[in-house]
């Protein structure tokens, strides 16, 4: 396993289907669906950089050892 937890994130970004113009994303680990967003991002660019600041903090939990 790598310093991911073996996680294998990608990230998606689309249009919304409910609100043109706007994106939204998913985060999936082998193609099965993570995370989401719920609310949609004025721009691609705002969407993927909340998505992959999410991944970080998932990568940050994973990588967290129980004790101290």
């Amino acid at each position: 396993m790598g310093a991911n937890g073996g996680h294998l994130y990608t990230v998606e970004v689309r249009p919304s289907r409910h609100d043109p113009g706007r994106f939204t994303w998913a985060i999936r680990d082998r193609g099965k669906l993570v995370r989401g967003s719920y609310r949609p991002h004025a721009t691609e660019h705002a969407a993927r950089a909340v998505a992959l600041a999410e991944v970080e903090r998932m990568i940050g939990h994973d990588g967290q050892s129980g004790g101290t």
